[in-house]
């Protein structure tokens, strides 16, 4: 192709380090741009070394907000920029059929190529998700998702492509010299750091986390807790270790840049969703081989090692406890170069992945 090819990338929930923006931002960042502009759409303010991570190459971000509260304006402004920069491809990534809003201004607007993109299992408003159900269906025209549950939710028995989750499977491999860096960092020198990473709500459970937590520090006073993350429901789980007086044991972390980092200090990972996707923080676990006790509401294809095991939220906390407690980890170092190896062979890494996703851009159009 002998023109630049110009994409639209339309976050619809917030844009900060979590997951679906990891996911978008590491496509953006693997993927060859030299005949590409891509420009991002985004419901927030973002933080400005995001920011200048963007526009370094040349990208812009647009602010566009409001869109629950007033989807009509939010549909006329979408349209307006979209038509005003003559855009080849809209993907939008989202988790219901709201996403019929940035496939309608988009269609409005003359863009031919509309991809819809599923990042979750299930979402808040299941009623506005019902009713837009049809002229979802009519409006986008591509269809991925993150993994299998995403799609089957979203798509409803329609054809989809799996997108995986892809990472710099590199910086997630395991580093002595990095663990030992951050464990005395945050004093965890001889602990066992139990980890989560995630945004504090109702979907990733963190109230659970500190049940199990609980039952843990009975067994062993040896063991931590590391929180890493934000979120509404934040000041409501620092109340609870409070009152539980665990604050010495417990650290929240909020959000930080260097999650590959503190991986490494971890020892293994809890993660009790109510619902999820494909959640790119356990691939990125098991890149740098920690043993992840995980919800078995998660999907089963996200165990590809077997450093995972799951475990019903049916079954109590204490039992969650025991399983973790008797479980003999092996040596990160020695399994390191395997697990490498298992996670390449999986499908997730960036650089093939994004290659794979502009081969898809371009045979669109």
């Amino acid at each position: 192709m002998d023109r630049i090819v110009r994409l639209l990338v339309i976050a619809t929930t917030m844009f900060d380090i979590d997951g679906i923006t990891n996911v978008i931002l590491n496509y953006f960042r693997a993927m060859d741009k030299s005949d590409m502009l891509i420009d991002f759409v985004v419901p927030n303010d973002i933080r400005d070394d995001i920011k200048l991570d963007i526009e370094l190459f040349g990208s812009q971000i647009y602010k566009i907000t409001h869109r629950n509260r007033n989807p009509i304006a939010y549909i006329e402004k979408l349209s307006r920029l979209i038509r005003q920069n003559n855009y080849d491809i809209i993907h939008a990534h989202g988790n219901s059929c709201t996403l019929a809003l940035e496939m309608y201004a988009a269609k409005k607007a003359g863009a031919k190529v509309r991809i819809s993109h599923s990042h979750n299992s299930t979402c808040k408003y299941k009623l506005v998700h019902k009713l837009l159900r049809k002229p979802f269906d009519s409006l986008y025209t591509q269809a991925y998702a993150c993994g299998q549950k995403a799609g089957e939710w979203l798509y409803a028995g329609k054809k989809f492509e799996i997108i995986k989750n892809g990472i710099e499977i590199d910086t997630f491999r395991f580093n002595k010299g990095i663990r030992e860096e951050y464990r005395e960092k945050y004093k965890l020198n001889g602990k066992v750091v139990v980890g989560h990473i995630g945004n504090f709500n109702y979907q990733k459970n963190q109230e659970y986390i500190i049940n199990i937590f609980v039952e843990l520090f009975q067994l062993n006073n040896n063991y931590r807790l590391v929180l890493v993350g934000d979120g509404e429901l934040r000041p409501n789980m620092e109340k609870k270790v409070k009152e539980l007086g665990l604050e010495e044991v417990v650290l929240f972390t909020g959000n930080i840049l260097f999650v590959p980092q503190i991986i490494q200090a971890m020892d293994l990972i809890v993660m009790p969703s109510r619902f999820e996707g494909l959640p790119m923080t356990l691939i990125e676990a098991q890149s740098a081989c920690l043993p992840c006790f995980v919800s078995d509401l998660v999907g089963k294809e996200v165990a590809i090692t077997d450093l995972v095991t799951f475990l019903s939220l049916k079954t109590p906390p204490k039992e969650w406890a025991a399983q973790i407690n008797q479980f003999v980890p092996e040596d990160r170092e020695q399994i390191t170069n395997n697990i490498y190896q298992q996670v390449v062979d999986a499908g997730y890494s960036i650089n093939d992945n994004a290659k794979r996703v502009k081969e898809m851009y371009f045979s669109y159009i």
